[in-house]
């Protein structure tokens, strides 16, 4: 009998050792607001673009650049900021807690809330199809007007870009196939300026973005809307309860400054 009850709680000591491992792996050091601030460092992903991160001339700039600074001086903490194009990769990176925050305008969207959770909006914004101006150079180049006219031209597309999705639903709404190109390693700006220069031909991305690139290119046209308006946001883990809460107050007292 003694035998037996000296067993089972060696079992015990071992499980409860055993589930005293796991912890910390279970969480995946995903990071909540008093983590981040203990360590005094806020961990951001960010997309390289004009209302990203941008580097002009020897300095940096960008539009939620200058948000996330504005947010850590509020939080107390710094910015510790990592470029990265791939919308999967960034979620995945919060899952792993490699990432507290992803600031870029996101579309949110149904099929993106089952893995993130999205901060109060930061805009409103809507998807458009960036092509070339009519002109006589590229009469081989199709001008399109509308939506319907999409099947059947390649549309070049960041890889895993959240906007394929919505050429993807649009095939099915038009019945027919949209070619979509997926490019490693570049991001919508690049996308837009290769447009411009006639080495592709269509891309899509948000209206925001392309109306400020779109002043230093005057041969593009983004007048062919691809979506209705969306509220574009920022994403956090879902465990990251209340960072969410300190990010979103403060978005909701400044967002107004940096989008009108």
């Amino acid at each position: 009998m003694k035998k037996t009850i000296r067993h089972l709680m060696l079992a015990k000591l071992a499980v409860c050792m055993l589930l005293a491992f796991m912890l910390p792996s279970c969480n995946n050091g995903v990071r909540d607001l008093n983590d981040i601030k203990e360590e005094g460092v806020l961990r951001v992903a960010m997309g390289y673009n004009p209302l990203g991160y941008y580097h002009k001339k020897d300095s940096v700039t960008g539009v939620q650049y200058e948000m996330v600074n504005a947010l850590c001086n509020h939080m107390g903490v710094k910015a510790e900021i990592e470029m990265e194009a791939d919308i999967d990769l960034c979620i995945e990176g919060l899952k792993k807690g490699k990432y507290d925050l992803v600031a870029r305008l996101i579309p949110v969207t149904t099929e993106l809330k089952e893995s993130v959770q999205f901060t109060s909006p930061i805009c409103l914004d809507k998807q458009v199809l960036v092509q070339r101006k009519r002109n006589a150079a590229d009469q081989n180049v199709p001008y399109i007007k509308s939506q319907l006219e999409l099947p059947g031209h390649h549309i070049s597309m960041p890889k895993n870009s959240p906007y394929i999705a919505r050429l993807k639903n649009l095939a099915q709404e038009i019945g027919d196939t949209i070619q979509i190109d997926e490019i490693d390693n570049y991001q919508s700006e690049q996308l837009i300026i290769l447009v411009a220069k006639g080495d592709l031909d269509y891309t899509v991305c948000n209206y925001n973005l392309v109306k400020r690139i779109g002043n230093k290119y005057p041969q593009l046209d983004y007048n062919t809307a691809i979506s209705f308006s969306q509220m574009q946001a920022w994403a956090l883990n879902k465990r990251s309860e209340k960072l969410l809460q300190e990010v979103n107050n403060w978005i909701d007292a400044n967002s107004e400054k940096y989008f009108k």
